[in-house]
């Protein structure tokens, strides 16, 4: 077996590469099809139906769901950490109930599971995270090029507190 080196770039160079700027910075002709092939990014209806395709982004809401958070947006609204009062003890109930229907069905502990405002916070967390705790064991994160924003900016973090970060290319 041969090992391949892989060619890294540095943050820096890799930000100032427009294959890596957001689309709207893109000139439309770099984008290819990406605008109007039938799945593009600027969406398209089927059989009357919207095709969305950046889950990624953000998720329709199943209608179940809805059904359930309804009463607590509507009239149950308090803040589970707001301990002083009647609506934040409901709220921290609720929460709680919530967590271990969750661990529960991924088969975790209640104390694994943590419920953040999104992607980039859980990112953010996950990444620094785990970087300071196995810190001493080497300051060494690997990542890819084409990460989100996010998981890059947390890179770019932990760069400037001494690790060493590798960012991958993707060819394909």
């Amino acid at each position: 077996s041969s090992s391949q080196s892989v060619a890294t770039v540095s943050y820096e160079k890799m930000e100032q590469d427009k294959r890596y700027q957001g689309s709207q910075a893109v000139p439309e002709a770099l984008l290819g099809d990406a605008t109007d092939s039938p799945f593009s990014i600027r969406g398209q209806f089927r059989d009357g139906r919207a095709a969305y395709l950046d889950n990624s982004a953000t998720t329709p809401l199943d209608p179940r769901v809805l059904d359930a958070m309804a009463p607590y947006m509507i009239g149950s609204f308090g803040n589970p950490h707001s301990r002083t009062h009647s609506f934040g003890w409901e709220a921290e109930r609720v929460v709680e109930e919530a967590r271990e229907q969750v661990a529960s069905l991924i088969g975790a502990s209640s104390k694994e599971i943590i419920f953040t405002s999104g992607a980039t916070e859980s990112n953010n967390i996950s990444i620094k995270g785990a970087a300071h705790f196995y810190g001493k064991r080497g300051k060494h994160v690997i990542t890819t090029q084409i990460e989100h924003k996010c998981v890059l900016d947390s890179c770019r973090f932990i760069e400037q507190e001494g690790y060493d970060v590798t960012y991958l290319p993707v060819e394909q």
